[in-house]
Order: structure tokens, then sequence, then C-alpha cells
């Protein structure tokens, strides 16, 4: 099965003037019955009007200010669903 990621943004923080000052993004992936997410806040960009942005712009805009490529979120999101997949340690209970 292949992974889908989808790129979210639940809330944006403006000014009076309606420019956006703060971004808050999820980057999720799902493959199957296993998802995982990363979220997180960043600055927009110089002047970015909140009614005239787009989603594109905002992916553009958050990628510009992470210290990770996209490629590289996406490496850490598969690592986390390969963990749920082969979990490196199950836990158990015992009846008596």
């Amino acid at each position: 099965m292949s992974t889908n990621y989808e790129w979210s943004f639940p809330s944006f923080e403006t000014d009076s003037e309606n420019k956006v000052k703060t971004i808050h993004y999820r980057y999720t992936a799902t493959d199957g019955e296993n998802s995982a997410s990363m979220y997180g806040s960043c600055a927009g960009s110089d002047g970015m009007d909140f009614d005239a942005m787009t989603k594109e712009h905002c992916v553009t805009c958050v990628l510009e200010h992470q210290e990770q490529t996209e490629d590289e979120m996406k490496a850490n999101l598969d690592a986390q669903i390969e963990a749920q997949k082969n979990p490196e340690i199950i836990s158990k209970t015992k009846e008596w």
C-alpha cells in the first residue's frame, strides 16, 4: 500500500491588517490503518494576506522556515509508521 501525505492548516494568527503572522500546520502520512503526523507553527511570509493566500503558499512558507526538507519530513513520518507496523517492543499481559 502506498503512503499518502497531506498538509493541513488548522489555524492562523493575523494582525489588524489581516496579514498572517503565524501559520499553524500539520503534516500527516497515512498508510492503510497506520498514520503519523507532525505539527508546529511558523511565521507567515512578509505581507502574506489572509484572504489572498493559498494552501500552496502556506506549504512553501512552512518549508522555508523548517530545518528539514519535505523529503526529510516524509522520512520521519515513514519511520513512525514503520514502527507502528513492526514495533521493537510489545507490551503483553498474562493471566495467571
